[in-house]
């Protein structure tokens, strides 16, 4: 799961401050509180920091018929300039 968290906070990278060229990970951390043997899960992703070197990034994953939370994620992105 932590890859598919880790995808899915860098699809909200594409937010980079202006002269930034990219970025990469430098921190990623998952806590995983249960299971999802059958059902729907969701995923939402936000940013809790945004600066000119670095972003922060939350996610949380709920089972949607429980409305139980399964998994938290957080990552570090450092932005990289040319």
């Amino acid at each position: 799961m932590p890859s598919s968290l880790d995808a899915l906070n860098q699809r909200g990278t594409h937010c980079l401050p202006e002269g930034a060229s990219s970025f990469t990970t430098i921190e990623l951390k998952s806590n995983h509180l249960g299971t999802a043997r059958n059902g729907t899960v969701r995923c939402v992703a936000k940013m809790f920091h945004g600066g000119r070197t670095t972003q922060v990034w939350d996610a949380e994953v709920t089972h949607v018929e429980t409305g139980k939370t399964i998994a938290l994620f957080r990552c570090t992105q450092m932005i990289l300039y040319p």
